[in-house]
């Protein structure tokens, strides 16, 4: 059987990533969003790749979801590799204690930069910067694919440890469980042009329009697509989006963000 990948993805970095190791191992690509609408995920595939954003220097609660919902985990080889805009903390060490837990374990894991898209906290980096970042990682790419491949073991790409302790031990444990709410400080300014595309690509399906704008529902996986790709920048978050440059992918355009919530 061909490997799989499988993605979630809110600005397009994790489906970028995604769709060049599908490419290079001549696998199948999923996305989470549409594979846990199937409750159980079946597979004859041994080998399995998960593709995902770090988020509070952990993994996304979907994430969590997916792996506990794959049959006969303890059948496949699992790598992951996880996209980060700041820093990776001990991310891929928690989704090796996770998929242990089911009683499968992590092959391998790697950590890409990718430009963040935490614009409560910052704007878009400049293009120049991006540009290095894909650079770098389509000269990543290959090794990766290849140690995939090849059934490597062993590898496990975290912050140091004392980053690790602060931000993932500590941080990202007592911040978690509050995600889900934390769309409450959402809202949408006068530009709104009630084109519902945030509904739409919502992965999760946490968005409906009511009276024409966009209501949450408090199932957030804060990946911010809702914000990002807003083409009026009339979502906001807090106090200080507003002021913020966005971020997408270059090479991701709204109907491929569309196709991973419909496939």
């Amino acid at each position: 059987m061909k490997p799989e990948v499988y993605y979630f993805t809110g600005t397009g970095n994790s489906l970028i990533v995604a769709k060049d190791i599908a490419k290079e191992l001549d696998a199948e690509i999923f996305s989470i969003s549409s594979a846990l609408k199937k409750g159980t995920v079946k597979t004859e595939a041994d080998t399995l790749v998960i593709v995902f954003p770090v988020y509070i220097w952990g993994f996304p609660l979907i994430i969590e979801r997916f792996v506990r919902s794959i049959e006969k985990l303890n059948e496949k080889d699992i790598y992951a590799i996880a996209t980060y805009g700041g820093m990776p903390g001990a991310t891929i060490n928690l989704l090796d204690k996770l998929i242990e837990s089911c009683s499968g374990k992590l092959a391998s894991g790697f950590s890409v930069a990718m430009p963040g898209n935490y614009t409560p906290m910052y704007g878009a980096i400049k293009k120049k910067r991006q540009l290095k970042m894909f650079d770098k990682w389509q000269k990543r790419r290959c090794a990766i694919a290849e140690h995939i491949k090849t059934k490597g073991h062993g590898i496990k790409e975290n912050s140091n440890f004392f980053l690790n302790f602060i931000f993932s031990e500590i941080i990202n444990k007592n911040s978690t469980r509050y995600m889900p709410q934390m769309d409450k400080q959402f809202w949408v300014d006068e530009k709104c042009n009630k084109c519902g595309i945030c509904e739409k690509i919502c992965p999760v399906s946490n968005i409906e329009m009511m009276d024409g704008k966009p209501n949450w529902k408090h199932n957030c996986e804060q990946c911010f697509a809702c914000l990002q790709w807003c083409p009026k920048e009339s979502i906001q978050y807090g106090k200080a989006t507003s002021k913020r440059k966005r971020y997408h992918h270059p090479d991701v355009g709204i109907s491929d963000m569309v196709s991973t919530v419909k496939e």
